[in-house]
């Protein structure tokens, strides 16, 4: 499409935010971008229409959002429909406008499209010299979003950043523009504590140089980033990087050379981190951004040797079966990218699968390591070990009371004596 002509397209669409938004009727489905790239402005709008909306059906998976939409007020507007839960859902889950669906990341394209989405509400870049705008720092869903859903919205911001990979839209796509410039969503993990720490410098244990890597979000996963800075040509492959995954990009530990696909690119769906990150992704063809369908996706990871998934969880039980998601009444996480990774990470060759958690919760009080857990994300014959500040459990190809006695040796003192005794009279294995 020449220029003249896809100017003049992306003119005609576009609109103010009120005109935008007052295209989304009643009864419908709306699916936000996820992550740090949920458009601001369009959810504002829509939270200030909500009085002539009802029975919406939203669907999100929150990292970095506010949840405006999670409010008290909007309870009687919108049904909240989350992949990925976080706290500023609780009100919602407890006045039952908000339920939980347990999808893998590298399956949400496929609900997508079966599922029948009235509008997406996404955020672009301002269109370049050949009309195509840039998701800029996530792409996780959202080219199959725009492919499927029946209205396309899109938030035009120009403080994204330009970033590589499957990342480009053509004006032709999006149904209407909003044009909003302001600073996008950011989260930052902090310093992890002494005790995460050699929670992190026992995961560096596990991992030779030239490895390439998968890691989550939060503290327990910059523990492990910051005790693998004495590697070497470390490659990356993951859902999310951060902040720590540019610093080590930086000093020359992260290189990708070893990688048998995106050679010399960290490869990842989404950047979850600060400004400085954003500016750092910004025109870097060492970064690359790929669907969730590629990111995640176990026979394309089966192409790299070495893959090690790390990934941390809320608990574990003596057989290994892994809890990420819920303590209580209601989600804070969801089952993410886990298991996807874990399974490709089963089929590359010297691929290993990594759960890495601190031995208590409750300031001390309570054991992460239990008898039971009563939600399971991923299950026991997935996960090739479990490390905590105590050490390492190995349990690939143990038997279930070999895998109690490993899951014990690395609880916290105070709780051994207990899981003993439960695992003779709970486990009798």
């Amino acid at each position: 499409m020449v220029r003249k002509d896809w100017e003049s397209l992306y003119n005609s669409r576009l609109k103010s935010v009120t005109e935008a938004i007052s295209t989304i009727k009643s009864s419908q489905k709306i699916f936000l971008a996820p992550f740090c790239n949920e458009p601001q402005t369009l959810v504002e709008e829509l939270v200030q229409q909500k009085d002539r909306l009802e029975n919406i059906y939203l669907y999100n998976a929150v990292i970095g959002s506010p949840c405006l939409y999670a409010d008290p007020v909007c309870h009687t507007h919108f049904k909240i429909r989350t992949f990925l839960a976080a706290a500023p859902l609780k009100s919602a889950f407890i006045n039952n406008v908000c339920d939980y669906l347990p999808v893998n990341l590298s399956d949400i394209p496929r609900w997508i499209e079966q599922e029948k989405v009235d509008a997406a509400l996404i955020q672009v870049s301002p269109p370049n010299n050949q009309g195509y705008c840039n998701l800029g720092i996530s792409v996780d869903t959202v080219q199959t979003l725009i492919k499927n859903a029946k209205n396309v919205i899109a938030q035009v911001n120009n403080e994204l950043p330009s970033t590589s990979g499957d990342t480009l839209v053509h004006v032709s796509e999006i149904d209407h523009f909003v044009v909003s410039d302001r600073p996008l969503l950011t989260l930052a993990s902090g310093l992890p504590s002494e005790l995460e720490m050699m929670v992190g410098r026992n995961v560096a244990k596990l991992i030779p140089d030239y490895a390439t890597i998968q890691m989550g979000l939060g503290k327990i996963a910059d523990s492990v980033l910051l005790a693998l800075k004495t590697k070497k040509g470390l490659g990356v492959h993951s859902g999310s990087i951060t902040d720590t995954v540019a610093e080590l990009m930086e000093l020359g530990v992260i290189t990708n050379e070893k990688k048998e696909i995106n050679r010399y690119k960290t490869v990842c769906t989404t950047l979850t981190g600060t400004d400085e990150l954003y500016k750092y992704a910004d025109q870097n063809q060492a970064i690359e951004l790929y669907p969730t369908t590629y990111t995640h996706n176990a026979v394309v990871i089966s192409q790299i040797s070495n893959f090690h998934s790390i990934n941390s969880a809320l608990e574990v039980d003596l057989t290994g079966q892994i809890n990420a998601e819920q303590v209580g009444a209601y989600p804070v996480a969801g089952v993410g990218g886990q298991m996807d990774f874990i399974h490709a990470a089963s089929l590359s060759k010297g691929g290993k699968s990594i759960i890495a958690l601190p031995s208590t919760a409750k300031k001390g009080t309570e054991s992460r390591i239990k008898l039971n857990v009563p939600f399971v994300t991923s299950v026991k014959s997935a996960v090739d070990y479990v490390v905590t500040e105590y050490g390492v459990a190995s349990l690939f190809g143990k038997s279930l009371r070999e895998r109690a006695e490993a899951l014990i040796s690395i609880a916290h003192p105070h709780f051994r004596e207990d899981l003993s005794a439960g695992l003779k009279t709970s486990l009798k294995v």
